[in-house]
């Protein structure tokens, strides 16, 4: 009997680790489509643009969540569309979105739209060094809030500025 118990407290002890693992791994894709919203209307292009085109390559429910918010949302005189994208469509966008599946692809796209200004923003956190501008986290140690990390130097690159807004609230990397 005293097996049993032993047994079923290593078992739950088990499910606890795989669960938290789960949960720590989640996003709630509706506050990352906030997010990303304000990532666009708070980073600086030079010209400015009226037409900005997001692409999502890869399979992310941000996609639709991102649909939805923009079309509520209009930003002065400008205009958003949002579309699911291929690796050699990364050139025709403003802004490109990698989902977590996707993120081995965040060098490639980062090599191939060297220097354009595009926006490159990750859901896999720590791919600025990968050459993402921006990449989504989420802060075990303060409840599983979701917090971005933000690469200066790879905006810099792409001649993308950033507005205070989004710098305040960012983890800075290289």
């Amino acid at each position: 009997m005293g097996r049993a118990i032993l047994k079923f407290i290593i078992i739950l002890s088990i499910a606890g680790i795989f669960s938290k693992n789960a949960y720590s791994q989640s996003f709630d894709y509706k506050e990352n489509s906030v997010y990303i919203y304000n990532f666009i209307k708070y980073s600086i292009w030079s010209p400015q643009k009226t037409n900005i085109q997001v692409g999502v390559i890869g399979n992310s429910p941000v996609e639709s969540e991102l649909k939805n918010l923009l079309n509520k949302k209009k930003s002065g005189n400008i205009n958003y569309s949002i579309r699911n994208i291929n690796l050699s469509e990364s050139k025709s966008v403003d802004v490109i979105i990698i989902s977590s599946s996707s993120s081995d692809l965040v060098k490639k796209v980062d090599k191939l739209t060297s220097h354009l200004p595009i926006l490159i923003i990750s859901e896999k956190e720590n791919q600025c060094h990968q050459g993402a501008c921006i990449s989504f986290t989420i802060n075990e140690d303060n409840n599983y809030k979701t917090e971005y990390q933000l690469s200066l130097r790879n905006c810099k690159l792409r001649g993308i500025g950033i507005g205070e807004q989004i710098l305040n609230n960012a983890l800075l990397t290289r």
